[in-house]
């Protein structure tokens, strides 16, 4: 699953196209270990890698499944402020 705010904005960084594959992919992540992290923000963080080109998405999932936590360090997400930054890049979760 990937959240509504994530797939906004892959929407806004990736053309039409290709926002739906993004989407697509970033719901087969294959992620060992992760079970207690947030799966946004691992997701977060292979889209950020990517910046905004479809050419880096595989690569930028290969170190997500690699090792998620390269994933997250290497996007600026691996840091204990890291849901204030998910919420300036994504955008504040909506209230219930």
């Amino acid at each position: 699953m990937v959240s509504r705010r994530l797939q906004e904005y892959v929407r806004r960084e990736f053309p039409d196209e290709e926002a739906d594959a993004v989407i697509a992919r970033l719901g087969t992540l294959d992620l060992a270990n992760a079970e207690k992290q947030s799966l946004e923000r691992i997701q977060a963080a292979v889209v950020l890698l990517t910046h905004g080109e479809m050419e880096r998405l595989e690569e930028s999932v290969r170190i997500a499944e690699r090792d998620w936590r390269d994933a997250l360090v290497w996007s600026g997400l691996g840091q204990p402020n890291w849901p204030r930054r998910l919420d300036t890049v994504l955008g504040a979760h909506e209230s219930s």
